[in-house]
């Protein structure tokens, strides 16, 4: 298979999955959040962040992860150096396990599961064919990268976006 269609696909399945978050999860969250506290009350500081964020603050820290996924993936492209696109492949491979892993806890419907279960076997595909590119201790090296970075990079933009939200002003009328 061509690498190239393998490296464009990850922001086209990352898109996908994040609409689905986008469209589901504010609608979802003020259905189940009571539930959610009471059948998981050790997280109960995570839900509560989550129950906090808007559709539109949601879909600022999207936006942003969407720009570097991509980013990383025209770099890659651009100069064959494929380790900015496997950090990204990795990430996105985690988090759509940690849905699966949620879906299978809550044992219902989950804004992300329909896309996590169409997505991660293009991360298993994409993995497969790409693989080769690596050595065994790289491969985990660049995982571990990549998994730790867009962890810190969504807890950074939960913290700006949380700040910033919290400072805006919208005009009263009289």
């Amino acid at each position: 298979m061509d690498t190239i269609l393998i490296v464009f696909l990850l922001p086209v399945f990352f898109m996908l999955h994040e609409l689905e978050e986008i469209i589901g999860i504010r609608l979802w969250l003020d259905k189940n959040g009571v539930e959610l506290y009471n059948r998981f009350p050790r997280f109960k500081q995570i839900i509560r962040r989550l129950d906090s964020i808007t559709t539109p603050v949601f879909t600022v820290i999207v936006a942003e992860e969407f720009i570097l996924v991509s980013f990383c993936t025209f770099l890659s492209a651009y100069t064959g150096n494929w380790i900015a696109w496997y950090c990204c492949l990795m990430a996105f491979g985690l988090n759509l396990f940690v849905h699966i892993i949620q879906f299978l806890l809550w044992r219902r419907y989950i804004p992300a599961i329909v896309t996590s279960l169409c997505s991660f076997p293009y991360c298993i595909w994409a993995f497969r064919e790409t693989y080769k590119f690596f050595i065994p201790c790289e491969q985990v090296g660049y995982a571990l990268v990549g998994i730790l970075f867009g962890a810190l990079n969504l807890f950074v933009m939960h913290k700006i976006v949380a700040v910033s939200y919290t400072h805006l002003t919208l005009p009263t009328t009289p």
